[in-house]
C-alpha cells in the first residue's frame, strides 16, 4: 500500500508540473517551452496560436498522468483496464499535440 501511496503522491506532483508549464504557455503565448525545431519555421504571428493548442494538449496529458495514480488504488482487475486506458488516452494527447506543432511548423522536427 505504501508504493500505491508514493505513485499517487508522485503522479500528483508531475501532473502539478505539466499543468503549470501547459497553463503558463497558454496565458503567456509564448512557444519558449517548445524545443526550437518545433518552432524553426512557426511565423511570429502563429506562435500564441501554437502555444494555446498545444498547451491544451500539455494540459490534458498531465490531467492524465495525475489520474494514473489513484487508478493504482482500484481493485486488481480495474487496475489494470485503468491503466491501459489512461496511457492510451495519453498517447494519444501527446499525438494531438505533436500533430499542432506540424500544424503550424511543417513537421515535428523543423525543416
Amino acid at each position: 500500500m505504501e508504493n500505491v501511496i508514493v505513485g499517487c503522491i508522485i503522479s500528483i506532483i508531475v501532473w502539478a508540473l505539466i499543468l503549470g508549464m501547459a497553463l503558463w504557455q497558454m496565458k503567456t503565448g509564448s512557444v519558449r517551452l517548445l524545443h526550437s525545431y518545433h518552432t524553426v519555421n512557426v511565423p511570429e504571428e502563429a506562435r500564441p496560436a501554437l502555444a494555446l493548442e498545444s498547451g491544451r494538449w500539455l494540459a490534458a496529458t498531465g490531467i492524465l498522468v495525475m489520474l494514473l495514480g489513484p487508478a493504482l488504488m482500484l481493485p486488481a482487475p480495474l487496475a489494470d483496464i485503468s491503466g491501459f486506458v489512461l496511457v492510451a488516452a495519453m498517447l494519444v494527447a501527446i499525438v494531438l499535440a505533436c500533430r499542432a506543432i506540424v500544424k503550424y511548423n511543417g513537421s515535428l522536427f523543423g525543416r
